[in-house]
């Protein structure tokens, strides 16, 4: 454990630290942050000392990492984006956000979205114009001309950055009235009732522990948002698996159960997709920290 005084050292040794290794010299580093060499190289020893390992080789023609070194230089690299970005996120509160955002995110997300995200921002920063669109298809950035994509699920491989926002867990739910005329699916039983069915469901599986069903049914009734199919459901039209934090207010209300109880499809992770690097926008930044402070606060 550090003692006070040498927690208070160890950030700005740390820096000086990701400096060398930016730089690739104890020169360079000590030009850049207005040290001589000398003191540069003690603030490293100091460092190595602090952490009680070595974490670079010196040679009078290059430096190495040592493996520790390296671990080590995640964390600090970490440190100075973290710093820098709080520099950046002060000059912006500077600058009243304004202008015109566009966003696309699926039909699920547009009462969570719309009235916990989109709302506040727009009554916070009256001169912010959102443009959202809501389509359960991928809309590519760029082709589009939009500045950030919600996303569910694997995403493809590409030059777009991703913020991971969360994980969507979803398990079967029915009318209390379709489950009291039809009875309560089993794993055995499930292919004989009809199944609320959206577009990329349709090799969706359930897990129970090591256990693997496919959800197949003799009934699908298609239906190609998320919203609509919670109204079929509902309704006491079929069984259709929901993600937990779309269907958790119908389920209180009672007017859906848990169907298969132990039974749940594969989690899917939830992204926000955009264009801008390390420096992305403020409004951007707030709209995903929001959005993912939502979706922690309803347990995913």
């Amino acid at each position: 454990m550090f003692r006070n005084n040498e927690q208070k050292t160890l950030p700005y040794r740390m820096l000086v630290f990701h400096e060398v290794i930016k730089s690739g010299s104890f020169t360079g580093a000590a030009e850049r942050l207005g040290h001589t060499r000398s003191a540069i190289s003690t603030y490293i020893s100091q460092l190595e000392s602090l952490v009680g390992t070595t974490l670079m080789t010196r040679s009078t023609r290059r430096l190495s990492l040592t493996p520790a070194g390296r671990q080590f230089a995640l964390r600090c690299e970490q440190m100075a984006e973290t710093l820098q970005l709080a520099i950046e996120e002060l000059q912006d509160f500077e600058q009243e956000p304004q202008g015109r955002i566009t966003i696309t995110a699926p039909h699920a997300f547009e009462s969570l979205l719309v009235e916990s995200v989109i709302a506040e921002l727009c009554r916070q920063y009256p001169k912010l114009i959102a443009d959202v669109t809501f389509s359960d298809q991928r809309l590519d950035l760029l082709e589009h001309k939009l500045d950030m994509a919600i996303s569910v699920g694997p995403q493809k491989d590409s030059d777009y950055h991703a913020i991971k926002l969360g994980e969507l867990r979803s398990y079967l739910v029915a009318a209390p009235k379709y489950l009291e005329s039809q009875g309560s699916p089993e794993p055995l039983t499930l292919s004989h009732h009809t199944l609320i069915q959206l577009p990329w469901q349709e090799k969706a599986a359930l897990y129970s522990g090591d256990q693997r069903i496919i959800l197949q049914t003799s009934r699908i009734m298609k239906v190609n948002t998320l919203p609509a199919a919670i109204n079929y459901a509902i309704h006491g039209l079929g069984v259709l698996l929901a993600p937990s934090i779309f269907v958790a207010d119908a389920v209180q209300a009672g007017k859906l159960e848990r169907a298969m109880p132990g039974w749940q499809a594969e989690t899917r992770e939830v992204f926000a997709l955009h264009t801008f690097g390390k420096r992305m926008p403020f409004i951007l930044r707030q709209t995903a920290e929001r959005l993912k402070r939502q979706l922690e606060a309803m347990g995913y």
